[in-house]
């Protein structure tokens, strides 16, 4: 996984994501990606959901390198669930949390609620942020107002 993280934090830097962007129109864009987050689940669409978590974990790791905080995704191969069920208010205070605090472990709880549901879906992060960078290692587009938008919906 720290592979594709550099491989992504060098996609955002190669798209000027980084400086020429903020943490503040990431938070947006990591709102936007919540609500497809939302949309996968209430279809109860893994894929979707596998999409989702992905682009969420991108877009993480692109506000912490703004923020200049390391980002450390826990290692969570060996957790098991015990009966956990996915509460949605607890990712939106997670989401809370990434924009208000600023100490290292704010994007660690959040990676741990997407953890939790990606196993209930049969993924683990590692294959939703493989299947993000996939989608995403090619694409062209361009930055509009600090946000980056993809070529197909220019």
């Amino acid at each position: 996984m720290q592979q594709l993280i550099k491989n992504i934090e060098q996609w955002a830097e190669d798209r000027n994501l980084i400086n020429g962007s903020t943490p503040q129109k990431q938070m947006l864009k990591l709102m936007e990606e919540f609500g497809e987050l939302c949309g996968g689940i209430a279809r109860n669409n893994p894929e979707m959901i596998k999409d989702a978590i992905g682009d969420l974990i991108v877009v993480c790791i692109i506000k912490a390198k703004q923020e200049k905080q390391p980002i450390y995704p826990v290692q969570f191969e060996n957790h098991r669930l015990n009966g956990y069920r996915f509460d949605i208010s607890v990712a939106v205070h997670c989401l809370y949390d990434i924009e208000r605090i600023k100490d290292r472990g704010k994007y660690s709880r959040f990676f741990g609620i997407l953890h939790h549901l990606a196993l209930i879906n049969r993924f683990t992060l590692n294959d939703c942020l493989a299947h993000a960078y996939d989608q995403i290692k090619d694409r062209k587009g361009e930055m509009q107002a600090g946000i980056w938008v993809k070529e197909d919906d220019l």
